[in-house]
């Protein structure tokens, strides 16, 4: 293997982003990224899971730069980003790294035609050929789709043919990285499957590393390699997916797991078993943690409180 295929397609450490919310005389700061460190491979998918406001997209958009962490380093493809490109990103990072939004109503601009719309990222990422109208069909039909939809407007399609669209678009400039920011949770429960099957053949046969950001536990379990689950701006669990969620360690794991539907389930899920674990996950938080190795086999690790790991 060389040394290109063994560096990760993403390495961040340390990456911390706060941001001020100003009010009827007040500054409140709020810690959205705490001393982030995350490894993507290349053509491996990882899932980051967690709550609304637990920091996913936050990270997801720095990776995108289209936010500025305060400080830290973050590596694509083995270059440090933040030293190399510090006011913004160059068109060559834009290639590299494309992200997919996760409203696909918003994505598109609904008075432009989708050969438009492919046509322009093609065009401005110098991916155009002498065949452009081949190169757009290829496009269109790699995520599932007619060529005819080429002549649509957005408001014509579903919002599953949107998404794909909005993914044909991410693969016109050919990226390393893709981003998906909750690219299923605005679609019927019945087209999402689709979906997320696209977004894995694309890492079996281009080999694109996946962020996929989501707050479902089963969409990550069916799609990602390994999960990494966040906390108020924390990385706090994560390894192989089925390893992980088969034997969570974390209190906010074991809660989101336990809030999964299961038809084997005989009571619904109790409030009082929530409640046990929410005070349970103020107590890990308030100490002072370390990183603990639950398996090595499948990597599995969790952020534990200091005296709990020493009585492990």
């Amino acid at each position: 293997m060389s040394t290109q295929e063994k560096t990760p397609a993403v390495r961040i450490r340390g990456l911390d982003k706060t941001f001020v919310q100003s009010g009827f005389g007040s500054r409140r700061r709020v810690k959205a990224l705490d001393s982030i460190d995350l490894d993507i491979g290349r053509g491996e998918i990882v899932a980051l899971v967690g709550e609304s406001g637990s920091g996913k997209s936050t990270l997801a958009r720095c990776l995108a730069r289209l936010e500025s962490p305060d400080r830290g380093t973050m590596e694509v493809l083995g270059e440090d980003v933040l030293r190399t490109q510090r006011r913004r990103a160059s068109r060559e990072y834009r290639s590299e790294v494309q992200m997919v939004f996760q409203d696909p109503f918003g994505s598109l601009n609904p008075t432009q035609r989708i050969e438009h719309v492919l046509t322009r990222s093609l065009q401005l990422h110098g991916k155009a050929g002498d065949d452009l109208r081949s190169q757009l069909v290829d496009l269109v039909e790699s995520v599932g789709l007619p060529a005819e939809v080429l002549g649509s407007f957005p408001h014509e399609l579903s919002g599953g043919q949107r998404q794909r669209i909005a993914i044909a678009r991410v693969l016109a400039v050919e990226p390393e990285v893709m981003l998906a920011d909750e690219p299923t949770s605005m679609l019927d429960v019945s087209v999402r499957i689709g979906v997320l099957n696209l977004l894995a053949r694309l890492r079996d046969e281009r080999g694109i590393a996946i962020l996929y950001v989501t707050h479902d536990l089963a969409s990550a379990r069916y799609l990602a390699d390994r999960i990494i689950v966040m906390h108020r701006g924390t990385l706090v669990e994560g390894g192989e997916s089925l390893a992980l969620l088969d034997a969570p360690q974390h209190p906010y794991t074991q809660m989101l797991v336990g809030a999964v539907p299961d038809p084997a389930r005989e009571a619904p899920f109790d409030p009082e078993e929530r409640a046990r674990y929410r005070a349970e996950i103020e107590t890990w938080a308030g100490s002072p943690s370390e990183r603990v190795l639950i398996d090595d086999e499948s990597g599995h690790w969790v952020w534990k409180p200091k005296e709990t790991a020493q009585d492990d």
